[in-house]
């Protein structure tokens, strides 16, 4: 979400994509990339949102400060009264969250993003990744390998488009839970990411019939799994299970360090009674920790009109789905 790519398709929807890079002695310390969003006329200026980031050295202040210093400069003079920041900050860096605090960032009313998420270490060699595992994970991805389950890239995106799709709305409907982003959206995103080569998609495929698919994108040493589905033929074979350890197996050969699975609860919310405890189970099963982020974070640039944001978001915000059936950030 901080690739060039990514601001090149939010600016198609309406979304300014400003790069900022923090230098020092000609070096490069951090970047961000905020997407700018005009919200006049109800509230003159601009949200400027980075999802998913900045990122920065966090354990060096002088530099954290430096890089909003020069943020609410720029912000201010492209009329922004409002900075989103989503960084990759865990909960547990008390230092990086008092100096946010400090600057003048507050919690934002929504986490966009999935504040806790299941982060794999691809690092150890397979041997190793495989005893991490738990023992029924590490068993349900072998019985689908000697079933005959294999795992297959798509080719044609476009020619795998409609199974894939179709899969996410059989998994949604099986859940109980809508897709929230629209399948023009999906679609574009992903197509557009692909082509780009920072997107991916694989089927578990049994005789010839795909059983399950995910996406994931790629970035430096970062693969990322958010979008996936299945149907309910042939679950005994537990394709899921070997899905995601031959896309782990995938992104390790290609020099990847680490595998997020996202969407986990929160620490303080890890009982049975969360909606979210089966996705934990499965995806605990593979040998990951939980990373528990800060969330999104808000900074006011012009108080006044930042406030009347903040108040007037919730109505925006609905408005904005109920006009254009789709979610607005």
């Amino acid at each position: 979400m901080q690739s060039y790519e990514w601001g090149e398709f939010k600016k198609r929807l309406g979304w300014r994509p400003i790069r900022l890079v923090l230098e020092r002695d000609g070096e490069v310390m951090g970047i961000g990339q905020f997407l700018a969003y005009d919200t006049g006329p109800f509230v003159p200026g601009a949200l400027w949102y980075c999802t998913k980031g900045p990122w920065l050295p966090w354990g060096d202040e002088e530099a954290v400060r430096a890089f909003f210093r020069g943020v609410l400069e720029v912000a201010g003079r492209e009329g922004a009264h409002t900075v989103k920041i989503e960084p990759e900050v865990l909960e547990e860096q008390q230092d990086a969250k008092a100096l946010l605090e400090e600057i003048g960032f507050r919690k934002a009313r929504y986490n966009l993003n999935q504040k806790a998420t299941m982060l794999v270490d691809l690092s150890p060699s397979e041997e190793e990744l495989l005893a991490e595992m738990k023992g029924k994970t590490r068993y349900n991805a072998r019985l689908a390998a000697r079933k005959g389950v294999e795992v297959v890239e798509a080719e044609d995106f476009e020619e795998a488009w409609d199974t894939f799709y179709g899969l996410m709305e059989a998994t949604a409907e099986r859940a109980g839970y809508p897709i929230r982003r629209s399948q023009r959206y999906l679609h574009d995103n992903m197509k557009e990411l692909r082509d780009a080569g920072q997107g991916h998609l694989f089927f578990a495929v049994h005789e010839g019939k795909p059983l399950a698919g995910i996406y994931v994108y790629t970035f430096g040493e970062k693969c990322w799994y958010i979008h996936g589905g299945s149907n309910n033929e042939k679950r005994n074979l537990m394709p899921n299970y070997l899905l995601q350890w031959e896309v782990m197996r995938w992104a390790k050969q290609r020099g990847m360090t680490y595998y997020d699975m996202v969407g986990v609860p929160s620490p303080e919310n890890l009982n049975e009674n969360d909606s979210m405890w089966g996705i934990y189970r499965f995806k605990a099963g593979f040998g990951g920790e939980i990373a528990d982020f800060l969330g999104c974070l808000d900074l006011p640039v012009k108080p006044a009109r930042a406030a009347a944001w903040y108040r007037f978001e919730p109505i925006y915000y609905r408005l904005y789905v109920k006009l254009k059936h789709e979610v607005f950030y």
